[in-house]
């Protein structure tokens, strides 16, 4: 794996939104399947390159795929598979993923509803539509279980995720420092 820069620490954001809302704001992406643990060689390298190295997260390769390998053993919370959308491409070629267990169990402060731990649209197809597409083929698989929120935290900085999280409907409800 490539290197990654060291970044300064940044707040997390932790925000909700109504199932329905979203599928209001996006159509679900037409080409899915459900996570499968022998995604995990390639989510791993996903969230690799996707999250930026810094204070607190700043683990080493056996670290991701570790933790990679925990989602799928329901260590963050129940993995939901139905709700955990790999986006294909018309070709069958991977264009994301999104990552749900039904409520993290990671902090005790988090909130009560299917919770995304990775939204992840691969470099080639960014700016396509995958990552609202794939929230909303989550959102309509929750809705399907009768849920009625979804929760994401996401980086501060990270103006792209949220500009597509805020039209989908998410809110904020939580701040978190940089240094907690």
């Amino acid at each position: 794996m490539a290197g990654r820069a060291m970044t300064r620490p940044v707040d997390r954001i932790v925000m909700v939104a109504p199932v329905d809302a979203i599928l209001q704001a996006s159509a679900p992406w037409p080409h899915v399947r459900a996570a499968v643990p022998e995604d995990i060689p390639w989510i791993a390298g996903a969230v690799w390159d996707a999250y930026p190295q810094r204070p607190p997260y700043e683990p080493e390769w056996d670290d991701v795929v570790a933790s990679t390998q925990s989602m799928f053993k329901n260590e963050a919370g129940d993995f939901m598979p139905v709700a955990s959308p790999v986006g294909l491409t018309e070709d069958g070629e991977v264009a994301g993923i999104v990552t749900v267990v039904q409520r993290c169990t990671l902090r005790d402060d988090l909130p009560d509803a299917p919770y995304v731990l990775d939204c992840i649209t691969l470099p080639d197809h960014r700016r396509t539509g995958v990552a609202s597409g794939l929230i909303a083929a989550s959102a309509r698989a929750l809705k399907a279980v009768g849920e009625r929120e979804m929760a994401l935290t996401v980086d501060a900085d990270n103006e792209d995720a949220l500009r597509v999280y805020t039209r989908l409907g998410f809110v904020e409800t939580m701040r978190r420092p940089a240094s907690a």
